[in-house]
């Protein structure tokens, strides 16, 4: 009987705190419990100021259904600025789970992102990764994920060149938005970081300078 009653009472607290967080998500962009985080796989030097591991937390948590695929897009930052500190990133994941939850093994097309810090520039496309995502009531998503991703730092003189690989962590909980999570997406995708079959697509440090996105190269 104990086990029943709290059962009833269970439900309708988690329909409350759904609702809440729903709300909260509407109002703020992102719920308290987002946060990226970094980790670069360099074993060949280390300063010795260097930061071990970077956290970010998002402004913008957003998600939506597109086709097959479950698309989440996360910014942080002056994501609509000519300049200044800004990240946005996007997790393409194929299926849609036939419950609530699913785990999903991903590979090069999954993740895309961009990393803007004053005059630093970073980018990412994900190697190998996992990521676990819940639907919840009133179009909440919850997720976590994993991945080994391969970076790239630009200069002007040589473009966007590779400089080995970061490890990059997160938890997410986002409102569905198709319009504001394909806006972000389209933003991770720019300058030869477009989703494609097969094969991890981002350029290989041509120098092209017209076409970069995001550092203002005069």
């Amino acid at each position: 009987m104990n086990r029943v009653g709290r059962s009833h009472t269970t439900r309708p607290l988690r329909f409350i705190f759904s609702l809440y967080l729903a709300v909260l998500l509407l109002w703020g962009g992102c719920a308290a419990q987002s946060t990226l985080h970094f980790a670069d796989l360099n074993f060949k030097r280390m300063a010795a100021d260097e930061q071990l591991l970077i956290d970010v937390r998002p402004d913008r948590c957003v998600w939506s259904i597109v086709g097959d695929q479950i698309h989440i897009a996360l910014s942080a930052g002056n994501f609509k600025g000519e300049s200044g500190d800004r990240l946005t990133m996007s997790i393409v994941l194929d299926g849609i789970p036939t419950g609530n939850e699913r785990e999903y093994r991903v590979e090069r097309r999954a993740l895309r992102g961009y990393w803007h810090q004053g005059r630093d520039h970073e980018r990412f496309a994900s190697l190998n990764g996992v990521v676990s995502v819940k639907l919840l009531p009133a179009g909440i998503l919850e997720g976590r994920f994993k991945f080994l991703a391969r970076k790239q730092v630009f200069h002007i003189l040589t473009n966007w060149t590779t400089v080995g690989q970061t490890m990059l962590m997160g938890t997410v909980t986002a409102h569905r938005d198709p319009e504001s999570a394909s806006s972000i997406l389209v933003e991770t995708e720019k300058g030869g970081m477009e989703r494609k079959a097969a094969g991890n697509n981002i350029s290989n440090g041509v120098p092209q300078p017209r076409q970069v996105v995001g550092p203002d190269v005069g």
